[in-house]
């Protein structure tokens, strides 16, 4: 993803959150006793869809905890949620050649940093009473997972 910087007023709102996918191994979980801060490995995917001609964009994130058990990662939790943003005259903000995103104005980091924020709450409610409420998401910097975003 190529970003492109002026300063142009840019109109945006949050208009839906919705929980895609949700996986939880509650047994695997109930299991451990260990609370080692090298307990999990936590992958984070973001994947963005831009509607041009309805000027919405769809930030798809999804959060993996792989338990490092012995020499294997094994899945115990998956989430993903779809965060929809209405950004008025999205053209002027976003351009796309073949596969390639050009984000004008950087927004998408900030809009990332949002949804990073909704994924985190999400599972905090969902992790209530397993090992994994010790275990949030990390902080995380949004331009750093925006890196290589191209449109498929």
């Amino acid at each position: 993803m190529e970003n492109i910087t002026s300063n142009i007023e840019i109109q945006l709102r949050l208009i839906k959150v919705q929980e895609t996918g949700f996986f939880m191994d509650t047994a695997k979980l109930s299991s451990i006793t260990n609370t080692d801060p090298e307990l999990f490995n936590i992958e984070i995917g973001l994947q963005v869809l831009p509607d041009l001609t309805k000027d919405v964009l769809d930030l798809q994130l999804i959060v993996r905890y792989l338990l490092r058990e012995d020499s294997e990662n094994i899945k115990v939790v998956e989430l993903q949620t779809s965060n929809f943003f209405k950004i008025f005259n999205l053209s002027n903000v976003l351009s796309i050649t073949d596969k390639e995103l050009t984000d004008k104005n950087n927004v998408i980091p900030t809009l990332v940093g949002i949804a990073l924020g909704t994924l985190r709450g999400i599972l905090v409610v969902k992790a209530v009473g397993t090992i994994l409420s010790e275990y949030p998401i990390p902080i995380v910097n949004p331009t750093d997972l925006c890196k290589g975003i191209h449109k498929d």
